[in-house]
C-alpha cells in the first residue's frame, strides 16, 4: 500500500462568491435595527464615511428632478398595477448585487476617484470632540450606560449570590453533610446555569441521554432531580438548600420546576395576598386549570364567589419571572417597506432611515489622492477605504432595491389582501416568488425574515404573506384556502363563542363548513393549539 505524496488532477464545479456579493447578502439578512448598527460600526472604522450634516433629509423638499428614475413609478398607461412587470431583466444573486463592474474587475488606478469625491464637505477647521474627556454637561450624564445593563439573567442572579451569606447554623450543617461553603456555591451557580428564559429550572443543559456531565455527587443529584427521576424533599441537605437559596432571589418565582411553584414562590411573598387563593393553588390546581370553580368551592367549602374573587387575585403573579431580570432585546415593528398611493394606484416604496440617507464619502481625503507629494502607502490607504466606502453604500442601495423587488411581486400575487383585507390572502410559498422575479429562493428568504412593510391594513412581516393551503376537496384542480384565513376564521368563531358554551373543535369545524371552508377536527385543534394559542372549549368554559 502506497502512502507516499502524490500528485494529481480533477474537475469540478466550484460557485465563489466576491467580497462585494457576500457584503450585500450580509446587509441584505439584516433588520433595521442590525442595519443602523452596521451602519454605525462602518462609520467608526472607515475615516472615509460620514454623516451629512448640512440639511436634515427629513426636512429637505425633494425635488422632482431628485427622484430616482426606475420602474418603481407607474405609468399612466397601465392601468394595471404590475401587470406588464418583467422580471426578466434579472437573472441571478450575483446580478442582483448590481455593483459596478468597474470598480471590481477593473484596473484600480483608471477610477476617477473625483466623481466618488465631489459631493462631499470638508470642514477643516471643526476640532474632534474627545469623547473620553470628562463632560461639564450635566446633559452628558443622560448618554452613559447603565453599569450592569448588558447583563443577562444568569449573571444578575450570580450578583445576588455574591451578597448572600448563610447563617452559621446552616454552614454548619452542610459542612457534616460533606458540602463547604465553595462547593454550595457552585451548586447554585450549577441550577442559575440550569434557567431557561422563564426563569424556570430546566434539564435541557443535561448530558446527552440523560448522562451526567460531572463527577461531583450533588450536581448528578441535582441532575436527577432536574429529570424527575428524584423529588426534591428525598434529596441530600445540599441540594434541598441549593434550591432554596435559588428561590430565595429577586424577582419571585425564579427557581421554580413549574408554573404552579412559581406561583406559589410568588404569593408566598406577597404581604396579605389571599389564602384562600394560595389554598387553591396548594389543592386544586387541575380544576383551576379547567376553570371548575363550582368544584373547588364544593372542596374547599366556600362558595363560587369566593372562589371568583381569590382567582382574581392571581393577576399579581408573573408567570415568567425571568423575564424581569433578561437583557433580550425587543424589537418593535419597523417597517422596512410601505405601501402608498401614487395617483389613485397603490405603489411599493422603500424606507430609509436618516442615518442611510446621510450617508456619503468624505470629501477631505482628495487632497491626498491629488497631492503629488504623498507617500504611496497613503495613496494606497485612501484607494482602499475609497473603495470599501463605495462597496457598502451600493450594498445598501441594492438591499433597498432587492426588497422594492420582492415586495413587487408579493403585492401582485397578493393584490386582492391589499384592495380587500387580510382574509383574502392567497396561498404562497417563497418558490413562487423567486421564480417571478428570477432570484434564488436565498435571497427571497434574506429579503423578507425580520422586514416589515406598512399596508392600509397595519404593519405585517414580509414572512406572514406566505402560508401553506388547505385543498377545499378531493378533486383535480380544487381550490385551496390560506391557512391565513382559516386561522382568521377561527379565531373570530371563539371571539364571538357563548363564554358559558364554548365551541369544540368539531363544533369549530362544523360552523366553518357553513362558511364554505372545509377543514377536519385535526385541522382545527393543530392550528387552535399551535398557530392562535387558544384554550380547549373546557378551558375557556366560564362558570355560570
Amino acid at each position: 500500500m502506497n502512502l507516499g505524496m502524490q500528485l494529481g488532477t480533477t474537475q469540478r464545479l466550484e460557485q465563489t462568491l466576491t467580497p462585494q456579493l457576500r457584503q450585500f447578502v450580509a446587509i441584505l439578512q439584516k433588520t433595521s435595527l442590525e442595519l443602523d448598527t452596521a451602519i454605525k460600526d462602518e462609520l467608526e472604522t472607515n475615516p472615509l464615511l460620514e454623516l451629512d450634516d448640512s440639511e436634515p433629509m427629513e426636512d429637505r423638499e425633494v425635488r422632482e428632478d431628485e427622484l430616482p428614475d426606475s420602474g418603481a413609478e407607474l405609468k399612466e398607461d397601465h392601468p394595471d398595477d404590475y401587470d406588464d412587470y418583467d422580471s426578466s431583466d434579472y437573472s441571478s444573486l450575483e446580478d442582483s448585487a448590481m455593483v459596478d463592474r468597474g470598480l471590481l474587475d477593473g484596473d484600480a488606478d483608471n477610477i476617477d476617484y473625483e466623481r466618488y469625491l465631489n459631493d462631499g464637505s470638508m470642514n477643516e477647521d471643526a476640532p474632534f470632540k474627545d469623547l473620553n474627556a470628562p463632560s461639564n454637561d450635566p446633559d452628558d450624564e443622560w448618554d452613559r450606560p447603565i453599569k450592569d445593563s448588558d447583563k443577562g439573567l444568569q449573571e444578575k442572579l450570580r450578583d445576588q449570590l455574591l451578597l448572600w451569606s448563610g447563617t452559621r447554623e446552616l454552614l454548619e450543617q452542610l459542612s457534616q453533610a460533606g458540602c463547604s461553603e465553595k462547593r454550595f456555591r457552585s451548586l447554585v451557580e450549577y441550577l442559575i446555569d440550569s434557567l431557561d428564559d422563564d426563569g424556570f429550572l430546566s434539564n435541557d443543559n443535561l448530558g446527552l441521554n440523560g448522562s451526567p456531565v460531572s463527577n461531583d455527587a450533588f450536581v448528578e443529584e441535582i441532575e436527577s432531580m432536574l429529570r424527575g427521576d428524584v423529588a426534591l424533599d428525598d434529596c441530600s441537605l445540599p441540594v434541598r438548600e441549593a434550591v432554596h437559596v435559588l428561590q430565595g432571589f429577586n424577582p419571585k418565582g425564579i427557581g421554580a420546576r413549574d408554573q404552579k411553584e412559581c406561583f406559589l414562590l410568588q404569593a408566598y411573598a406577597i404581604p396579605g395576598f389571599s389564602p384562600l387563593a394560595i389554598k387553591i393553588l396548594e389543592t386544586c390546581y387541575e380544576d383551576l386549570l379547567m376553570l371548575r370553580y363550582a368544584k373547588i368551592g364544593k372542596t374547599l367549602g366556600v362558595s363560587t364567589e369566593e372562589v371568583q374573587q381569590a382567582v382574581a387575585s392571581f393577576a399579581k403573579l408573573n408567570p415568567h419571572p425571568g423575564f424581569l431580570l433578561s437583557n433580550r432585546l425587543v424589537q418593535g415593528k419597523i417597517p422596512d417597506l410601505k405601501i402608498v398611493n401614487h395617483h389613485g394606484r397603490q405603489d411599493v416604496e422603500a424606507y430609509r432611515s436618516p442615518m442611510q440617507k446621510r450617508l456619503k464619502v468624505n470629501k477631505t481625503y482628495e487632497s491626498i489622492l491629488k497631492d503629488k507629494n504623498a507617500s504611496k502607502h497613503d495613496r494606497e490607504y485612501v484607494r482602499e477605504h475609497l473603495k470599501k466606502a463605495n462597496d457598502f453604500i451600493k450594498a445598501l442601495d441594492d438591499r433597498c432595491s432587492t426588497m422594492e423587488l420582492v415586495m413587487r411581486a408579493i403585492f401582485k400575487r397578493q393584490k386582492d389582501f391589499f384592495t380587500k383585507g387580510p382574509a383574502f390572502l392567497k396561498p404562497m410559498v417563497q418558490r413562487d416568488i423567486a421564480d417571478d422575479i428570477k432570484r434564488d429562493v436565498s435571497t427571497v428568504n434574506r429579503s423578507i425574515n425580520g422586514k416589515y412593510v406598512d399596508t392600509p391594513y397595519g404593519i405585517f412581516e414580509l414572512k406572514s404573506f406566505f402560508t401553506s393551503g388547505v385543498k377545499q376537496g378531493e378533486t383535480l384542480g380544487a381550490e385551496e384556502l390560506s391557512s391565513a384565513t382559516i386561522l382568521d376564521a377561527i379565531k373570530k368563531l371563539v371571539d364571538e363563542e357563548d363564554k358559558k358554551k364554548p365551541l369544540s373543535d368539531q363544533a369549530i369545524a362544523d360552523k366553518l363548513k357553513e362558511q364554505g371552508i372545509l377543514v377536519a377536527r385535526r385541522t382545527v385543534a393543530k392550528y387552535r393549539e399551535n398557530n392562535l394559542r387558544i384554550l380547549p372549549a373546557s378551558q375557556r368554559k366560564r362558570a355560570v
